[in-house]
Parts: C-alpha cells; structure tokens; sequence
C-alpha cells in the first residue's frame, strides 16, 4: 500500500478491506455525521447547508463504496469481503435517503 497516498490505494483496491471498512468507513462517516450533525445544531437545515453537506457526503459515499468494494477481494474470508460489500451498499442508500428526507424538510418550510 503506498503510504503517499492511501486514497488513491483503497481506491484501486489494493489495501486491506479490515482498514478501509472500519477505519475509513465506519470512523470517518462518523465523524463525518457529527460534524454535520453539529452543523444542523449550529446553523439549522438550509439550501446552502444541504448543498455543502451533500456535496461532501457524495464524494465520501462514492469514493468509500468504490474502494470497499474493491479491496472487498483482500479479505481473508471471502464471506467478510461479500458482507462488507453488502453492508456499505445498504449505508451508501442510507446517506441518498438522509439527503432526499432533508431536501423535503425545506420544501415543507
């Protein structure tokens, strides 16, 4: 795994699954939910916030969904690398359906 730049690794698939599934997907979406969960606290559901927001949490998502899926070979038990592949499937529909829920919220306002 090239340690210059381990987005460009996962991304081609060639790191270990274990790494970029708990570490990159589990800690980094949550860190990234508090951060915009703070940000709603802060600064309420708006347009801008939604766009910024989604913006983000869209490169993340594909970006994450693309190298789980890819590195998802390197498991040491193929069953992991299919449950993980699954699982970050159903989070990536997770984060469109969290964006669509805000969008309506500042239709209806």
């Amino acid at each position: 795994m090239s340690a210059s730049n381990p987005v460009m690794t996962y991304w081609r698939g060639e790191g270990p699954l274990w790494r970029v599934y708990w570490l990159w997907g589990v800690l980094g979406s949550l860190i990234l939910a508090a951060v915009f969960g703070w940000g709603v606290q802060a600064y309420g559901v708006t347009w801008a916030y939604v766009i910024v927001a989604g913006a983000v949490m869209s490169v993340y998502t594909i970006w994450i969904l693309v190298s789980v899926w890819r590195c998802a070979d390197n498991a040491e038990k193929a069953h992991w690398g299919q449950a993980a592949r699954m699982l970050t499937a159903a989070w990536a529909l997770n984060v469109v359906l969290v964006g669509l829920f805000l969008a309506l919220e500042l239709l209806a306002a």
